[in-house]
């Protein structure tokens, strides 16, 4: 009996997860947005599906931050060909930021 209190428990806690370095798979990008007008500002993404629990509720917004241009491009780039086809992206992310779910990476799925 106890162990599977265990596990019900260990099922329980993993599925609220806060986003902490895992890959997020099967995202459909419906919103891209870039609020600040700064060099190194952070981009947002939206998905149609919502895919972590970063500030205590389910959540659809992810968030990039890049020092460099040209790294900043290239991710903003890969989120818009998604965006554009209607196709699904994994994302390696980096914990919470806010109700926001960082990233590290991004991978088309076509």
């Amino acid at each position: 009996m106890f162990r599977i209190l265990a596990l019900l428990t260990m099922a329980l806690l993993s599925s609220l997860s806060l986003g902490e370095d895992k890959v997020v798979s099967g995202l459909i990008v419906s919103g891209i947005e870039q609020s600040e007008d700064d060099e190194e500002a952070p981009f947002d993404i939206y998905a149609r599906n919502k895919a972590h629990k970063c500030g205590g509720k389910t959540s659809n917004l992810f968030r990039f931050y890049n020092e460099y241009d040209a790294v900043a491009q290239r991710k903003f780039l890969l989120v818009l060909t998604a965006m554009k086809q209607n196709w699904s992206i994994s994302l390696t992310t980096n914990g919470c930021d806010g109700n926001a779910l960082q990233v590290n990476s991004i991978r088309l799925e076509h």
